[in-house]
């Protein structure tokens, strides 16, 4: 019954905070605020990892986890696209164009599948949407 009662608390609680009416102010405060961390974190990575495949947080190292294929430079392009900064996606398609996935070492295939493999995937098919719909993008003048 515990079990139950929980669900049930659980479903009001979503529930609420669901129909809860968000004005055009926040959705866009909301919008900038995921642009300025998105900024922010690729930003470090970049600074202080690049062309490592992870930022480690505590050290502020790059650290190639993963086969060395800059994974978190390549998992980032398609979220780059969803919050409008075409001049980073630019930047790393350039970089893109020029790696080399013909090497003989052992990587995770979960990681690669989801990372890179995925990443290149919803980049393309996002950037496809983009160039068809002409969707505008914020910061593709800066």
């Amino acid at each position: 019954m515990t079990r139950c009662r929980f669900f049930i608390l659980l479903y009001f609680l979503i529930g609420y905070e669901a129909k809860r009416i968000i004005d055009k102010d926040e959705i866009e405060s909301l919008r900038e605020a995921t642009r300025e961390m998105l900024r922010h974190a690729y930003q470090n990575y970049e600074e202080n990892a690049f062309p490592k495949d992870e930022l480690m947080p505590i050290s502020c190292k790059g650290k190639d986890t993963w086969g060395g294929y800059k994974l978190t430079m390549i998992d980032s392009i398609d979220t780059l696209l969803l919050t409008g900064d075409l001049i980073q996606f630019r930047k790393i398609e350039k970089i893109i164009q020029k790696i080399s996935f013909d090497i003989d070492k052992n990587v995770s295939v979960f990681e690669t599948n989801i990372r890179i493999i995925g990443g290149l995937l919803s980049a393309h098919l996002l950037y496809k949407k983009v160039c068809c719909f002409k969707v505008p993008l914020k910061y593709e003048n800066l």
